[in-house]
């Protein structure tokens, strides 16, 4: 089962600091979450343009990648900036 922890702002939708998920891989972490946290899917359906950081590392091209019983996953929004 992965961890899958909030940033504030994605707290707003959950009223949670993280959650446990078991998902094969990303993509079924995002479907599982969306569909327990309807309010937090515009902020999946961005996931493109959202980093994946599994257990401290930012992974290029997440949707397939693999997690474990141990994952710990942050879904992390660009920053925005000039």
């Amino acid at each position: 089962m992965a961890i899958v922890h909030f940033s504030t702002d994605q707290r707003k939708h959950t009223d949670l600091a993280e959650v446990t998920i078991e998902a094969a891989n990303v993509r079924d972490l995002v479907r599982q979450l969306s569909e327990l946290y309807p309010s937090l899917n515009a902020h999946l359906v961005e996931t493109s343009s959202t980093a994946v950081a599994i257990d401290g590392e930012i992974i290029p091209d997440p949707m397939l990648e693999a997690l474990t019983e141990t994952s710990e996953v942050h879904l992390v929004r660009p920053l925005a900036g000039g």
